[in-house]
Parts: structure tokens; sequence; C-alpha cells
């Protein structure tokens, strides 16, 4: 608390409540995702996390004020007007939950307006405008009685969460939801008295904020989420931070606090709605600066914010009251615990990677491997926290039954995860790594422009393990041979993967692409990257931004297939961006001395001429089925890339649960 000051600062709402710090749990998971019995447990968990690790302020997310124009997710309808019975129970569990912690328990209500898809024909979208989407969806206008029949959902809504336990409700007006749509001077046509001007254009928005108020009394919070700045740099749809400066000072007295975020959902990446890892951290805290000095509101800020440093920093410099965490609050919950306690190197930041939530199909992504409906339910696994969305509460894991003396061969991430878990569940680890430093394949990440959040995590684990009384071997071969002399009681194999180096004809006059960020290659002005999966089209990006003129080669019909989502979409426009020459459905026939022979995809040959040619062409497991047979009857587990290749966050979670099988008797 001393190196934070501002930011474990008290901050009076209203004349009941009191955030007890300045750090605030945005709005996460669905509400009605309680009501299912399958995916209803590990939702309350997600929320009740970030409460129990010091958060003053945790929100549920969105709670459609209806199920004719306004539901957004096709998830079984509730009954509003109802006080008690299955849904007040079962979402009243959020509030509980959150509220056992002594945290302040928020519910988001939303409507998504124009941006409504109708799923079946009982439902319609409608908006300020009468207008035909770009998906064909039809948009109705809304009438005056319209937005009272709105404004009253809103207020039927409120009620219901209050009989649920809540202290109150986030109203989302932001996102280029139904708020959005009417405040907006671009997008909102309307001529009669709802809109033109900014006093007209906000009518709707405050009748439904005022009815809100006066049925729900004083005391009840009314927080506002509020889209700042649209993020089109050609102002397509003319949100503004001093607009909505001065709309947040209309709702003085109304409203109770300003959430500020940024961007329209539908065009996330563009608009900044999600922040990816190429977007500077905190970059709303600008437009915040900007809503502050309009409105004595207290204000917060949204927006990749992932540590205590930063802030601390934007609460001192007046840029923000109270911020707000979203992906960061699943990543660790527990950051306002370990600020407390002087622990912030301790923090698991936010990669802001999208594996928790890497977009909708409602918002046009058509390569997602799921449905909205298992969006919903599986929304919210982390990449650097092993226990975000695990099918069991870990706080009810029971202890291993016995101490056990447990090898684990390979020092990656998986490994070290592997050995933090046994160790802290009270076994004696022994953590061999045959090369000189832990962190295995991540070592890339010392040199890559981009990866600056993943190296911090990267060294994190290897603090971890310096902290804690594991037997780090470095330097150590574990082989058929030798692996007895260590006299396990239990194996966890992680020893990782290797690039593969395909037949290609001349290919030994290329260099594999890790080459280059271990410093054995330097590459030339002029890279030809053979390959252009993930690893290839990122290693090409970083190349770019340093200097080089980077050409990829791809011989499947898109340039980092195995990425998806908005992920991917933010990858291509930074390759967009740093002008990278992507040359996907290319097929390399030969390499040679700084130079490659491709087959196009109109089927015509062509040399392409470098001055270095990398390829990323994959990897492969590290063979051990020589350590599973020489560990004889000892249990043996392999995990991370030694079993199948895995990308970080599987690794994390396979090493974590490795170690938990260890001496347990628990049915996962």
């Amino acid at each position: 608390m001393d190196r934070f000051p501002l930011l474990f600062r008290p901050l009076k709402i209203n004349d009941k409540y009191t955030m007890k710090n300045r750090i605030v749990c945005a709005p996460m998971a669905f509400a009605l995702v309680a009501c299912d019995p399958d995916a209803g447990e590990k939702s309350f968990r997600k929320l009740e996390a970030p409460a129990r690790g010091g958060d003053a302020m945790v929100s549920v997310g969105e709670l459609d004020v209806n199920f004719t124009d306004a539901i957004r997710i096709p998830l079984p309808p509730i009954d509003f007007t109802e006080t008690e019975g299955y849904a007040v129970s079962r979402i009243g569990e959020y509030a509980r939950r959150i509220k056992k912690h002594g945290a302040i328990a928020l519910c988001e209500l939303s409507h998504p307006g124009a941006e409504k898809m109708p799923f079946d024909e009982t439902q319609e979208a409608i908006g300020p405008n009468d207008e035909v989407r770009p998906n064909g969806v039809h948009v109705r206008a809304m009438t005056p009685d319209d937005m009272r029949r709105i404004a009253g959902d809103f207020v039927t809504c409120s009620r219901f969460v209050k009989s649920c336990g809540f202290d109150g409700v986030v109203i989302h007006g932001g996102h280029g939801f139904i708020f959005t749509q009417y405040l907006s001077s671009t997008y909102n046509k309307r001529t009669d008295e709802y809109g033109g001007s900014l006093e007209n254009r906000a009518r709707f928005p405050l009748l439904v904020l005022s009815a809100i108020r006066e049925a729900m009394g004083p005391d009840f919070i009314i927080e506002l989420r509020l889209t700042g700045d649209d993020g089109y740099k050609d102002s397509r749809h003319g949100i503004t931070p001093e607009e909505t400066g001065m709309f947040a000072r209309m709702t003085e007295g109304v409203v109770d606090l300003i959430q500020i975020s940024a961007g329209v959902y539908y065009d996330s990446i563009e608009t900044h709605q999600f922040t990816s890892m190429f977007v500077p951290h905190g970059v709303n805290s600008s437009i915040s600066a900007v809503v502050k000095r309009y409105t004595s509101l207290p204000v917060g800020v949204v927006g990749g914010i992932n540590s205590p440093e930063m802030m601390e920093k934007m609460i001192e410099k007046g840029e923000a009251d109270y911020i707000v965490l979203g992906r960061q609050s699943l990543a660790d919950p527990e950051l306002a615990n370990k600020a407390v306690r002087g622990e912030e190197d301790r923090i698991r930041r936010c990669l802001r990677c999208f594996k928790c939530f890497p977009g909708s199909p409602e918002e046009g992504y058509t390569d997602l491997p799921f449905t909205s409906n298992e969006l919903a339910k599986i929304v919210g696994s982390c990449t650097v926290n092993p226990l975000a969305n695990l099918p069991f509460d870990p706080e009810l894991l029971p202890t291993a039954s016995a101490s056990k003396r447990v090898l684990v061969i390979g020092g990656g991430v998986a490994g070290m995860q592997a050995a933090l878990t046994a160790f802290d569940r009270g076994h004696k680890v022994v953590l061999a790594e045959k090369s000189g430093s832990l962190g295995g394949l991540l070592f890339f990440t010392d040199v890559d422009v981009d990866k600056t959040d993943l190296r911090n995590f990267k060294d994190l684990m290897i603090n971890e393990v310096r902290r804690r009384d594991i037997d780090v071997r470095l330097n150590t071969a574990v082989t058929a041979e030798n692996l007895p002399d260590f006299d396990p009681e239990y194996v966890i194999i992680a020893t990782g993967s290797l690039p593969t180096a395909p037949k290609i004809p001349g290919l030994e006059n290329a260099a594999q692409s890790l080459e280059a960020y271990r410093g054995n290659i330097v590459p030339g002005k002029r890279v030809l990257m053979l390959g252009g999966g993930l690893v290839g089209a990122e290693q090409g990006l970083h190349l770019a931004k340093t200097g080089h003129d980077v050409t990829v080669v791809e011989m499947l019909p898109r340039i980092a297939n195995e990425a998806y989502g908005m992920y991917r979409e933010a990858l291509m426009l930074e390759l967009e961006k740093a002008g990278v020459k992507l040359l996907a459905n290319t097929r390399c026939l030969e390499v040679g001395d700084k130079w490659l022979r491709v087959e196009l995809p109109d089927g015509t040959e062509t040399v392409l001429e470098g001055d270095t040619v990398l390829y990323a062409l994959g990897m492969k497991s590290v063979p051990c089925d020589d350590l599973r047979k020489a560990a004889g009857d000892v249990p043996v587990d392999v995990i991370g890339d030694a079993v199948q290749l895995a990308k970080v966050g599987e690794a994390i979670r396979e090493g974590y649960m490795a170690a938990v099988r260890i001496a347990t008797e628990f049915d996962f």
C-alpha cells in the first residue's frame, strides 16, 4: 500500500457505499450463464476470484434487458419480474460470492439496439434509424413508445438484480450499443427531438438513466460505461472525448460513476474496443483525462492496463479516479492483494493474447472453432493463469496424500509450472534442464519487440522457481541411462519440441528462423521467410519492425492459419502496417543461396531474391519413449509439446494439472 497510496485510497460512491480502493473488475462473463447448470459454477468462480483478490468492486457482464429486441446471445429467457425462484437464486450467487469478500457487486444491463441479430421471427432489431445493416438485418426506427418501453425494461431489470442481491448496475452505454447509436452525431440520423444537437441525442439515454434512478432510489449504484472515442480515424461514428465529457456532465445527479472505454464492439480491433499486444497499455487514459475535465463524477478507465505502477500513475496524473481491469482480472485476480503486500513483481500480467475471449460470431469472425452458445460457456480461460476456467474449484482441491520425490524433465513453461505446483502441494522437486537456462522456447521473447509481456511472464516464472526450494539442475540432460539415478517417485516429462526440416530441395541453404533470435544468424536487409504459420508471421513482423524488408511465403491459403478471431485480425493488420509482403497459397519448389523458387497461386513459377532465407516450417515433439521405459514402474506424466504441440496456455495448464495428479485421489 505504501508503494501505491492513491490506488488504495477509498473512493466514496454515495451515502451508502464506499469503494475500499480504486481497483474495479470490469463486467465479465454473461449473467445468464448462471442459469446453465453445466457452466454456472465456473462463471461464479471467475468473478469471485477478483473479489477474493482484493478488488473493491466486481461487475457481472451483460444482462440483456429483454428477449425480443435486446437479447444478443441466444441464451434461454427468464422472467425479470420474478423476485424469487431459480433464476434469482442462480444469478444472485454471483452477488453472494462477490460480497462475501467485502467487494461491491454490480450487474451490467445492456441493449445492443441496431446491432441486434434476430434469432427468430419474434425478434427484431431497433435503433435510432430505419436502415438495413451490412449483414442484411433490417433495423426499425424507434418510436417514443419504444423508448419508454425500453426505459421500463431497464427499470425492471434493475429491480430484478437488486432482488438478486446486487448493490447496483453498470449501464452499458458504449461499444456501439444503443446509447452510442443515439449519442453519435454521425450514426444518429433522426430529425426529431432525439437527433441533431447533443442535447437532443442525449434525450433517450437520459430517459433511461433517470427512470432507473427514480425507481431505485439514491443508494442504488448506477455506473455508466461510455465509449469516449469510437476509434475510427475518419470519425465515422462521431464519438469524441469532448462530447462524452459534456454528456457525462448531463448525467450528474443521476449517475454515480462514469467508466470510460473506447471503440465499437463489432469492429473491436480497429477501434481498440479490445486492445491487442500491438497497442500501448492504458491507451484510453488520454480519453478519460478529457472526460474528467467536464464532470465532477468519479471517472474510471479500462483498456489494456496490467500493472499497479501504471494504475497509480494514471490517478496521480488526474487521468482517472479509479481503474477498471478486464482481462487482467483473469490473468491474475490477486493483483490488488499482491500490490498491497509489495509483491507487484509476482503479478501475472495480461498478455492481451485473446485466449480468454477470441471474438464472437456476432462480430463477424467466421473462423472461430465454436458457436456463440459455446463461447458464452468457455470464455475466461487464460494463457498465464492455469486456474482460470478450471472445471473444478482449486480452493476445494484436496491436499496430496503423501509427499513424493518428483523429477520434472524440461525447464520450459510447462515444466516450470509443474515444478511450482508440485512444490506448493508439498512434494520434493528436482527440475532438470539440459540447457543453461530456464524458459525453453520462450528465449525468443528476450529479442522480439512485440513480446515484452510474454518475456515478463517467462521471467516471472523463472523467479517463482527461484523463490522456492526447488532443486534446479541446469546443463543436466536426463537420459534413459541416468534417470534411475534421480530416484524419483513420480516423473513429469516436459521435454518440449524442436523445429522440423521438411524435404525441400536446397533447404540447407536456409537457416531455421529461431537461429536469428539466438543471434547465430544476422539477417540481411531483404529477408525471405519460408513458412507463414504463426511463428513465421510473428517473426516476420519482428524483423520488419527492426528494419528489414520481409517477404513471407506460405503454402496454405491463409497466413497464420492456426490463429483465429481477434488476435489473427490484429496480427494481419500489424503485418500490413509494417509493410510485410505476404504470399499465401504459394508453394516453395526449391531453396537456393539467397533465393526461393516458388509456384504462385495461378500455377506460374517465379524466383524470389533476398539477402537471407529463413524457414519456420513447424515443430515436432522431442521423443520421450526411452524415458518412459526407463522410469519402469514409476508413474510418468508427459505434458506440453512433449506430448503434442501446444501453445503457452495449454502448456501451463498441463503443467498445473500434472502436478495436481501426484498423490491425489481426485476426479477431474
